[in-house]
């Protein structure tokens, strides 16, 4: 194994570069926390967050530019193998995490959450884990299941149909007029991780875009072995408010359940812009009903943790479209307003019990209604721009946007803080290259109204 003594680094699999000096110093007062994806926006947030507390966090990514790992509260990089491969991700987790036994192993995607529920049991002999099994993750990352369960506890959904085979989704096709979405019944169902498509009323465009979808395949065909009834995409009635009217309801509840604590905001930008990633996000009130019926899905499918729901508002209606145990895209959001949900994550796999009566007695405590939003300030500013001069967006709601991002809001950005430069440096520079290899996909989401 190649080591260089004089800076106390060496390689370890799949030419990790490890920082063991740092790592050993820190690893005395307290244990250390892996977190993976670290090109996401949410791992970064938790690595600031973490890092800024003093706790040693180590990056994991299939990518050596990854912009959580160039954080200056980062301790150290492991390059892994993809996380879809989810046999040999938790093979290597084994190998590659021994020097780093004891410390915290939490899920920042949904591939990651699948690996650590299916290895929990040989992944907890080597690090402390927080995660459900995997029986439970099935019931939110299969959102046939999530939808029943859901239902269950009184919480509305939209209309959705499961095909389960082709021949079963054109029955479904050629008895529907109304405009769907098409998407995965499961992230981990498709390969190219689309949140989905919405398509005009009719069976033909409808039964095209699902055998395109189906044909795409899981990253790791174990996957599909394992769960062959969630292979097929799903049909989901399209509703406009989707757009800029997706509820959010965030927070952490821990093992036993008596320790909660919740924030909510609304998703007001996205790309694209009828259905992805959200872009802007601003602060709204609690609907304190529907936040104790997620309680009861919690409770129902034994769920703890960190977790965002989201809900399409239709009316008077809240209609749940999605469950993300884990790690999320916007955690800055709550935890700038006092929720330091990867603080408490840590404290509960630490066992430091009281750490999280502190944590939640501090966010009950915090002083509230300072105009919270959340933006990802270079896609923001990119989408913007190119929509305007595209003609997809008029000069008046440009102007509201701007107005909008220049207003008084208390922003809290997706990867730009001006004491940790490098990261936001890197991720702008990636967009920039990811604009330049697939210029056509950019400008259909700019053109879409």
């Amino acid at each position: 194994m190649p080591q260089d003594w004089g800076t106390g680094q060496f390689f370890i699999s799949n030419s990790a570069l490890v920082d063991f000096g740092d790592h050993k110093r820190a690893e005395r007062a307290q244990p250390s926390i892996l977190l993976c994806n670290a090109g996401y926006y949410g791992t970064l947030a938790a690595i600031r967050s973490l890092g800024r507390a003093g706790i040693p966090v180590i990056s994991i990514d299939p990518s050596p530019l990854s912009a959580g790992s160039y954080s200056r509260y980062c301790t150290s990089h492991l390059r892994s193998p993809p996380f879809e491969e989810t046999t040999r991700f938790a093979q290597w987790l084994l190998d590659a995490g021994k020097p780093f036994a004891g410390s915290v192993l939490y899920a920042t995607s949904d591939a990651v959450s699948y690996a650590l529920a299916k290895y929990r049991q040989d992944l907890e002999k080597l690090f402390l884990l927080y995660q459900p099994d995997l029986e439970t993750m099935m019931c939110v990352l299969d959102k046939g299941q999530l939808l029943r369960h859901a239902q269950a506890t009184g919480i509305d959904t939209p209309p959705t149909w499961l095909p389960t085979s082709r021949a079963n989704a054109q029955e479904i096709a050629n008895s529907i007029s109304e405009r769907l979405i098409i998407k995965p019944r499961c992230q981990l169902a498709a390969r190219n991780l689309v949140k989905g498509t919405v398509l005009k009323p009719g069976p033909d465009a409808l039964m095209q875009q699902f055998d395109r979808m189906a044909a795409v395949g899981p990253g790791d065909p174990s996957f599909a072995k394992s769960h062959p009834e969630i292979m097929f995409p799903m049909f989901q009635a399209f509703y406009p408010e989707a757009v800029n009217s997706v509820y959010s309801l965030s927070g952490f509840r821990d093992r036993s359940g008596t320790k909660t604590a919740v924030l909510a905001a609304v998703k007001s930008m996205q790309r694209p812009h009828n259905l992805g990633i959200g872009l802007c996000f601003e602060e709204a009130p609690v609907d304190t009903a529907l936040a104790g019926k997620v309680m009861e899905l919690c409770e129902r499918i034994g769920y703890y943790g960190a977790f965002e729901c989201e809900f399409i508002q239709a009316g008077d209606k809240k209609l749940l479209i999605d469950f993300n145990a884990r790690f999320y895209n916007q955690i800055g959001l709550e935890i700038a307003r006092g929720l330091d949900i990867p603080g408490l994550v840590y404290a509960a796999a630490t066992g430091q019990d009281e750490k999280v009566d502190d944590l939640i007695a501090a966010f009950e405590k915090r002083e509230k209604g300072q105009n919270y939003a959340f933006c990802n300030s270079f896609q923001f500013q990119l989408i913007t721009r190119f929509r305007r001069g595209l003609g997809s967006m008029s000069p008046e709601e440009s102007g509201r946007w701007t107005a909008w991002r220049q207003s008084s809001k208390n922003i809290v950005e997706a990867a730009f803080d001006q004491n940790d430069l490098v990261p936001y440096a890197i991720d702008s520079t990636q967009q920039i290259f990811a604009i330049l290899r697939r210029p056509r996909a950019f400008f259909r989401d700019c053109l879409t109204k």
